[in-house]
């Protein structure tokens, strides 16, 4: 994650509206890989909790988080409506490249 946060450290930050972030109403988090466990939930609590509100969340070129969950849900929960946001125009190359058994 701190490569996303250098690679946008220089972006424009502006004002995003919470309703407009489509990830608040979609299973971001657990993807649909496990069902999420009291633990897990727990887990998922303590950062929001935790979340720094002034951090802008980041958003990728067609305006869909790459970070900053945690930060939504505190905005959500306090009540706030906006949130500073960052976004890439263009994405920058992955850092990473998930392998895929063409076997199976």
């Amino acid at each position: 994650m701190e490569r996303l946060w250098l690679l946008s450290a220089d972006l424009p930050v502006r004002e995003v509206a919470i309703d407009a972030i489509a990830e608040l109403d979609e299973d971001c988090w657990f993807c649909g890989k496990k069902l999420p466990t009291i633990r897990s939930i727990a887990e998922r609590c303590r950062r929001i909790n935790h979340a720094i509100l002034t951090q802008p969340i980041i958003l990728n070129a067609d305006a869909t988080l790459m970070d900053g969950g945690h930060r939504v849900a505190r905005a959500l929960l306090d009540g706030i409506t906006h949130l500073p946001a960052v976004k890439f125009e263009t994405m920058p190359a992955a850092d990473w490249v998930e392998e895929i058994d063409p076997v199976s």
